[in-house]
């Protein structure tokens, strides 16, 4: 297997790295999105200066853009703060004591209304900068304080996420191939690696004869692949024979798995343990992370 993730890794070098979908639903949240939209939409491509431009060529490095580490949603017009809609695990707005369903009214005494008004306060502050938050909580004013972070790489973020909690199910997924039921209830006490794929996707080629591999190896002590596209069953059915995929593959025209495990740069790869809980997420694809992840799978079959 090493000499098979060796190659893959050396040509991945060359063609580029994991492709990344337009999400079919993707939160307004400066904080949480790497792409880090600012009030009128647009984006920085670069660092952002504590005055909020990017800089050029040239430029003087700049501390990293804070993060909070929430998700953002509008209130009803005519209704101050902005809603928050989920919190990140081991994030600053989680140690700052912010839950789902408080309303931010302000940070460091700027008022913010919009998902946008408060992405723009977080991202013009420096990582490191501790920030006051005052928000509202059922109906009653609090005051609280955090500590910004550097914004997490995609993996990060999805491990502060998943890792150690019970994994999402699986939902309104069509067999492609395989005769494996679409559902984790059925497949507890085994191990199951939940791959995000799609057809387009260069990086889930090279991973598919990995993942092969290890379904023609492990599948018999208790580990299971499963592959989720959101391509249609005929064009997923043909991909997966032209790539190799010898593992279970479904089909999520809907978008609804995709969605419950945030799986929006592809590939992105799911180790769940007997008991259904996740033990890791890998994002895109990395040779070292491929051994690591292939590490784990063997001491959680041992485990029994």
């Amino acid at each position: 297997m090493r000499r098979l993730v060796g190659r893959a890794f050396a040509l991945l070098l060359v063609l580029g790295g994991c492709a990344r979908p337009s999400p079919p639903v993707r939160p307004l949240d400066g904080s949480v999105d790497p792409a880090r939209p600012l009030p009128e939409g647009g984006e920085v491509s670069g660092p952002v200066a504590p005055d909020g431009s990017a800089s050029g060529d040239g430029a003087q490095p700049t501390a990293e853009p804070g993060w909070l580490g929430v998700e953002l949603a509008l209130r009803p017009s005519g209704e101050p703060g902005v809603l928050v809609r989920g919190v990140v695990p081991d994030s600053p707005a989680q140690r700052a004591g912010l839950a789902p369903g408080d309303v931010i009214l302000s940070l460091d005494g700027e008022r913010a209304d919009r998902p946008a008004d408060l992405v723009s306060l977080v991202v013009n502050r420096a990582a490191g900068d501790r920030v006051g938050i005052v928000f509202l909580r059922d109906g009653n004013t609090r005051l609280a304080s955090a500590t910004l972070e550097a914004l997490p790489s995609d993996e990060a973020m999805m491990q502060k996420r998943f890792v150690d909690a019970e994994a999402p199910g699986l939902t309104a997924l069509t067999t492609v191939q395989g005769s494996i039921p679409p559902t984790l209830t059925a497949l507890r006490g085994k191990v199951v690696i939940v791959e995000f794929w799609a057809e387009w996707c260069l990086p889930c080629r090279i991973l598919a004869p990995v993942l092969s591999e290890w379904s023609d190896r492990y599948g018999a002590r208790g580990m299971t692949v499963l592959g989720v596209t959101s391509d249609p069953v005929i064009t997923a059915a043909d991909a997966a024979r032209r790539n190799g995929m010898s593992y279970a593959v479904f089909s999520d025209e809907t978008g609804a798995t995709q969605r419950a495990y945030r799986a929006y740069s592809l590939p992105t790869l799911f180790v769940i343990d007997r008991r259904g809980v996740v033990r890791d997420v890998m994002v895109g694809f990395s040779a070292a992370r491929l051994r690591a992840i292939e590490t784990l799978v063997e001491r959680l079959l041992a485990e029994g």
